[in-house]
């Protein structure tokens, strides 16, 4: 074994120790400079440790706790202070859900309208986003003219989107007036069709069905670059019309697309319905256009504020529409 030797009052490391040191200050150099990209994300991490990670912790938390917002529930960690502040175990979900004859009603029903949209903003944009995708992956001339046409839902801004579309809804409105034109004046609503109990929540859709086409469309537009001309080429030797080349090549392959779209809209629907609802109706009239979305919103930031109540609904909402989308997937990789 080699020893360590004096020299002019000097330790003299032995050759095999060097060689260690080396490796592994080159080792050290190497891990450094292979994860040195990870230093760029470090305040990515934290903005989303603090802002994200925290405070869904803490709505879980809050979902348990009576509380108004002011005063009486620390942050840093979660406390509760009575009376400001109280907890309630599960009384939160309960209150929307059964125990509370007014607030439950209004909640199942909000609930029923979001499934509503759900189901008929699904089928609605992909029954027009698909056939204009196959239409515009087709077109040879006019075709960045029309894609620029197809996004403009898209890049005008949401607020200036509803209140345009809340002008053309009114009585005398740009709606009632083309049915007039039209000779379809049986067909107006007279007190607007915002205004309409009957006829409020289909227009709500169909806004929501005007705005959801545009990205469907670019989404089909990219599934429909991947598939070969082989296919089709194959197709019509084999005589197979325009309907059939849909239903057997393009809508089997685009399957995976049709999951994203469909997985979107669920959460569009149920999640973020809300702000297009509170601008256009505020839930009314009486509770026809209400979604859950709304109601979690006038909870946590209206007259009578229960942010305790507003965490529950909130993560109520949140499971179902992870169920959801999990079902989904399910279907439709059993199809595959």
């Amino acid at each position: 074994m080699a020893q360590t030797s004096l020299r002019a009052g000097q330790v003299t490391t032995p050759p095999q120790i060097q060689l260690v040191r080396k490796k592994y200050r080159r080792t050290l150099r190497d891990v450094l400079k292979a994860n040195s990209g990870f230093l760029f994300i470090v305040p990515a991490i934290i903005i989303f440790l603090i802002f994200g990670l925290y405070t869904v912790i803490y709505s879980v938390v809050l979902s348990f706790f009576r509380w108004n917002g002011f005063g009486g529930f620390s942050i840093l960690p979660p406390s509760c202070q009575y009376p400001a502040c109280q907890f309630a175990g599960l009384e939160n979900y309960q209150e929307f859900l059964y125990k509370n004859p007014t607030a439950s009603a209004f909640f199942w029903q909000g609930l029923g309208n979001n499934l509503i949209m759900m189901v008929a903003v699904t089928v609605g944009t992909v029954v027009i986003a698909l056939p204009l995708a196959v239409a515009l992956n087709r077109a040879v001339r006019g075709q960045a003219f029309l894609r620029l046409v197809m996004m403009l839902p898209m890049v005008t801004a949401g607020i200036a989107i509803y209140y345009v579309w809340t002008f053309i809804y009114n009585s005398d409105g740009l709606l009632n007036a083309a049915l007039k034109l039209a000779g379809l004046g049986v067909l107006q609503a007279q007190a607007g069709w915002l205004g309409d109990p009957s006829r409020a929540l289909g227009a709500l859709i169909l806004v929501m069905i005007w705005g959801g086409v545009p990205m469907t469309v670019l989404l089909y537009l990219a599934g429909l670059q991947t598939i070969s001309k082989d296919l089709y080429e194959a197709a019509a030797l084999d005589g197979a019309s325009a309907l059939q080349k849909l239903r057997l090549i393009i809508w089997p392959l685009l399957r995976p697309v049709t999951v994203i779209v469909v997985i979107l809209t669920i959460n569009s629907t149920l999640q973020q319905s809300y702000e297009m609802v509170y601008l256009m109706t505020n839930g009314g009239p009486a509770g026809h256009t209400s979604v859950v979305g709304l109601q979690i919103f006038n909870y946590g930031f209206g007259d009578q504020r229960q942010l305790g109540i507003a965490s529950a609904m909130a993560w109520l909402l949140f499971i179902g529409v992870f169920g959801l989308a999990l079902l989904n997937l399910r279907v439709f990789r059993s199809k595959d």
